[in-house]
């Protein structure tokens, strides 16, 4: 079976699943499926930057982060909706990735992922002591009459389906930028930044473009967080674990040389840790934190099996092609 059949089978599936599932009064699995949404972008803005350009990003959260507080902020303090509070998180986002630029980028391999661990760090503890956005408390939007306006609705179908817009329009504009010279150049870069050098690449400039296109895409997931939950705080939007170790992993597991390898990741890993999370973990005293430890579990088992990625697996056996 083709690849694009499998695609137009699973979005079909995918468009049906949260108004059956929310007719049937499972509101779970609709926020899982949100939860999914909401990671595939943001695991495909970091595949843009691992995948694609070779730099092994595990501080996404900065970009997640600032991405949901822009939304609040802009929000609670300026009373903007939003629809428009979403396209300045990834501009902000976006704009981060390149101010960040200079610093990040003159390092490399393992020097670079230990940066991007440090900037989580910073970010959290920045935003845990100003006040400015709430502090350690966070920021929280309170229920509002003018539901569309804010975006505000019972459960999470609706968030699933905007989920839904915003990964279909970064697939797009992914897509174009990857079969275009900036993706075949990012590409070079990942496989021999000084051939690519000698071979007249502006390796520099095409990385910052990278990371703000990665940075832009993953504060737009940051603002869909805050837009359906409706809060956010440092020590969740800046988490080392919960949102920069997701991200990535989400990735690895589908398979980072893949375009759709962050997406079916996404929809492998955050069911099973969600699950884990409100059935089991809420069910057995003393075990929290079982849902994180399932992460390493997936890992070693991709890492022994399928080293690839789950798309590539399925590719070298020859099930996709």
């Amino acid at each position: 079976m083709k690849l694009n059949q499998y695609i137009i089978a699973g979005a079909v599936i995918l468009l049906i699943l949260p108004i059956l599932l929310d007719s049937l009064g499972r509101a779970f699995y609709v926020n899982m499926i949100f939860l999914a949404l909401m990671f595939g972008i943001a695991a495909m803005a970091w595949n843009l930057l691992m995948g694609y350009t070779g730099l092994f990003s595990l501080g996404h959260a900065v970009f997640f982060g600032v991405g949901g507080y822009t939304v609040m902020v802009l929000m609670i303090y300026y009373g903007v909706t939003p629809w428009i509070g979403l396209i300045f998180a990834g501009v902000v986002a976006g704009l981060l990735g390149v101010a960040l630029s200079p610093m990040l980028l003159r390092l490399r391999s393992h020097w670079f992922t230990l940066a991007t661990i440090a900037l989580g760090e910073i970010f959290k503890l920045t935003f845990a002591h100003w006040d400015y956005v709430g502090g350690s408390s966070g920021l929280q939007m309170t229920i509002s009459e003018r539901r569309l306006y804010y975006i505000q609705f019972k459960g999470a179908t609706v968030y699933s389906y905007l989920a839904m817009a915003v990964l279909a329009l970064e697939l797009v504009i992914l897509w174009r930028i990857i079969n275009s010279r900036t993706g075949y150049y990012l590409q070079t870069i990942r496989e021999d930044e000084l051939v690519a050098q000698t071979l007249g690449i502006n390796t520099f400039k095409y990385k910052v473009i990278a990371l703000a296109i990665s940075g832009f895409f993953t504060g737009v997931a940051g603002g869909l967080y805050a837009v359906r939950f409706r809060y956010v705080d440092p020590f969740a939007v800046f988490d080392l674990i919960t949102i920069s170790t997701y991200i990535s992993v989400a990735g690895i597991i589908g398979g980072i040389y893949t375009f759709l390898g962050p997406v079916v990741g996404s929809f492998i890993f955050i069911p099973i840790s969600e699950y884990v999370r409100a059935n089991i973990v809420q069910a057995i005293p003393r075990v929290y934190g079982l849902h994180v430890a399932v992460l390493g579990v997936i890992l070693l088992l991709i890492s022994l099996f399928a080293p690839e990625g789950v798309l590539g697996y399925l590719r070298k056996r020859g099930v996709l092609k």
